[in-house]
């Protein structure tokens, strides 16, 4: 049983933040992805709210009806209806180019996923990554960290520090190699160096779907056979079991 735990769903041309970075001129729909998810064997896929749609997160709920789905959504502290649809399995912090946020907005947010065993997921270049986790570790949340942390060979000494979060209970996602520089070799020395750090339970798989800004460089099946090439023997553990608990699956 294998499972995809990152993939996006929009329609074209549509944003719903306030500030974006990228809107896509095509869709990608819910239907799409599913014939990705059943062309490769995978009996799972994980949505994840992009970050130009803001907190409108009604085209992936409304996907959430096929039982083979799962979401992750993002909201605005005050209002938690969303995060407590029993399909959506966690938050998501869409950080990249913005200022850390103040975690005393979100106290009743955090409260509620630690009891509902959600989880935090951060989107965050890994300089400004690790202040954001020094902040939640007093909350006892699970986190889940996107794209291998982001780092850049510039930053690649800054993984060091995850030695100091080892009693946390956190997961990376193996996917969007593509946005590491570029360079699937950096990609398997950053998952090797997390995974020395951390144990192999911790990582889970996501393809990124549909590749976002890198349309033209990357497809269902590519970024599939990079997975396989950055995660080696470990390959099946973290398609199968690692995602079941944290995926609601």
């Amino acid at each position: 049983m294998y499972i995809d735990t990152h993939a996006h769903i929009f329609r074209a041309n549509e944003s719903a933040a306030k500030v974006v970075r990228y809107v896509p001129n095509y869709d990608a729909s819910a239907k799409e992805y599913l014939a990705n998810l059943k062309a490769f064997n995978f009996s799972y896929g994980v949505l994840i709210q992009p970050s130009f749609l803001g907190v409108d997160n009604s085209y992936l709920l409304n996907a959430l009806e096929n039982d083979n789905l799962r979401g992750v959504v993002v909201i605005n502290p005050n209002n938690m209806n969303d995060l407590m649809h029993e399909k959506v399995c966690g938050l998501r912090l869409n950080l990249i180019g913005k200022d850390k946020p103040d975690f005393n907005d979100y106290k009743d947010v955090l409260a509620y996923l630690k009891e509902s065993k959600k989880h935090i997921e951060l989107h965050k270049e890994l300089d400004k990554l690790l202040l954001v986790i020094e902040d939640l570790a007093k909350y006892d949340v699970k986190i889940m960290i996107d794209h291998l942390a982001r780092p850049s060979k510039d930053t690649f000494k800054l993984l060091d520090e995850f030695s100091n979060f080892k009693d946390l209970d956190i997961y990376f996602k193996v996917s969007g190699f593509y946005r590491l520089d570029d360079d699937l070799a950096f990609s398997k020395d950053v998952f090797d160096k997390l995974k020395d750090i951390f144990s192999i339970k911790r990582f889970v798989y996501g393809s990124d779907w549909p590749h976002t800004n890198y349309e033209n460089l990357i497809n269902y099946e590519k970024a599939f056979n990079d997975f396989c090439f950055v995660a080696g023997e470990h390959k099946d553990i973290i398609l199968k079991d690692n995602a079941k608990e944290l995926f609601f699956i």
